[in-house]
């Protein structure tokens, strides 16, 4: 091998080193964290995202919550975890209202509105350099809504509405 070509191969390498040293400058190591969402009874909350805050450096997680209410963090990359030390949590849920009348949302499986913002959540977590990281967050349900005695939960339909579609 001729000496130009050696100088374009070392200096392809150096760069090519630098270029993977550069890409996480100024990132915090993160440890991987898993965990599980609850209701007090046990059951899991079965959807929404848990996103957690960093007490000492400010820095976010998130994770998806599975059907069998586990999740993931992830901080800069898919499932790396957060940083070490303290965590303020909250649960994240997507809950539609439909604009029907006569309908009311379930409230079954949703989380009380508390634990979706960091300063009523009361939920937390701590990361340790040594791991296991393996947390359980409890969360309060909603509250429910008051059941009619008439049915099942749904208002009684008007009278001379039955069988008449929308016009």
């Amino acid at each position: 091998m001729n000496a130009s070509v050696r100088l374009v191969t070392l200096v392809s390498i150096i760069v090519t080193f630098a270029m993977s040293l550069g890409c996480d400058s100024g990132k915090l190591k993160t440890y991987p964290v898993k965990g599980k969402v609850v209701f007090p009874n046990g059951s899991p909350v079965k959807v929404g995202t848990v996103e957690t805050k960093s007490v000492d450096h400010g820095v976010q997680a998130t994770g998806n919550i599975d059907l069998d209410g586990s999740f993931t963090l992830t901080t800069y990359r898919p499932n790396d975890g957060a940083v070490a030390g303290q965590h303020r949590c909250v649960v994240i849920q997507f809950v539609p209202v439909e604009e029907i009348p006569n309908y009311r949302p379930s409230t079954m499986g949703v989380v009380n509105r508390k634990h979706s913002t960091y300063s009523t959540s009361e939920l937390t977590l701590t990361v340790k350099p040594d791991g296991p990281n393996e947390v359980q967050l409890v969360v309060q349900g909603a509250d429910p809504i008051l059941k009619s005695t008439d049915d099942h939960g749904h208002d009684p339909i008007p009278e001379g509405t039955e069988g008449k579609k929308d016009q």
